[in-house]
């Protein structure tokens, strides 16, 4: 405004005066947010701005589950929306048609504890099969610029080693919370006791590292902890074939039961054995069902 005034025009005074007034509509004293709907656009390097300012990367104690989060005040939540419709257009068929309708990337809105401040709204990631196979990979091709990249290279740690289920015994479990005390807030200057680990841990950690995995994934997405040849979590989608060659694809077991007039039970015979499914009059609703692997292939960039 003030390099391309019009001296015959404008007076400094004046020119001053305005400046002070498009100052004074800014930031939080904004009260016009009057925008056409796609003026946000969302690419790699927008992210990785935003995940450094207003993001986190942390551990929840209590589930042994790594989580990301980005916040910003609820009148910007559009801004969440798009973030996630951003990061599910570039998934795969199969893994978009599951994070749509599960909740991989919930948005949440939250009331502040003082009166005085805007409520905020969240987005959260924590499903450990996206973080590490498509989450990660994504980030690993992009720039951080501040020390929050300490904390997502902490976080990449802590996620690969849930994935392969090194929590699961007293010294792992520990070794992990250990590290995950370090990240956020325990490395800002103005914390006067950061947390650091000191050599024993860090060996320590690094022989969990190149331990051998508790934890195995199949080719059809279902995680079975080894020693215990027990499954405790799935990442995949029921395609199924109907007899005229047309498919349709489901979420869940249940919802595949339903449609095709079978049991649960039936449903889980058929997708291990590749057999038609038949209803209780022994007639074919499906030539055949299995399962898709969802989760398991780098973002497209």
């Amino acid at each position: 405004m003030y390099i391309n005034r019009d001296s015959n025009t404008l007076n400094k005074q004046k020119i001053y005066s305005e400046i002070i007034l498009l100052k004074d509509s800014m930031n939080d004293k904004r009260v016009v947010f009057d925008l056409p709907l796609n003026h946000i656009r969302i690419t790699g390097n927008y992210l990785v701005g935003l995940l450094e300012g207003d993001g986190s990367f942390y551990l929840n104690k209590n589930d042994m589950t790594v989580r990301f989060s980005l916040v910003t005040t609820t009148i910007d939540r559009l801004l969440l929306e798009k973030i996630r419709e951003f990061l599910l257009s570039q998934l795969d068929e199969y893994s978009c048609i599951l994070g749509s309708s599960t909740g991989l990337i919930n948005i949440n809105d939250k009331r502040k504890l003082k009166t005085n401040n805007k409520p905020i709204s969240v987005l959260e990631i924590y499903q450990i099969d996206y973080i590490c196979n498509i989450f990660i990979p994504y980030l690993d091709s992009l720039q951080f610029r501040t020390k929050k990249f300490l904390d997502y290279l902490d976080f990449k740690t802590i996620a690969f080693l849930i994935f392969q289920g090194k929590y699961l015994t007293d010294e792992g479990k520990s070794l992990i919370i250990k590290l995950g005390d370090t990240m956020n807030n325990s490395r800002l200057s103005t914390n006067s006791n950061p947390i650091i680990l000191d050599k024993v841990t860090e060996s320590e950690l690094n022989s969990l590292i190149k331990a051998k995995p508790l934890i195995n994934v199949d080719s059809e997405g279902r995680a079975m902890i080894i020693s215990e040849k027990r499954y405790i979590r799935s990442t995949y989608i029921i395609k199924a074939t109907f007899l005229n060659n047309s498919v349709s694809y489901f979420t869940n077991g249940v919802s595949c039961a339903k449609t095709l007039h079978v049991s649960n039970n039936t449903i889980t015979q058929r997708l291990n054995d590749g057999k038609p499914v038949k209803n209780k009059d022994g007639l074919i609703t499906a030539q055949n069902i299995k399962r898709i692997k969802a989760y398991s292939s780098p973002i497209n960039t």
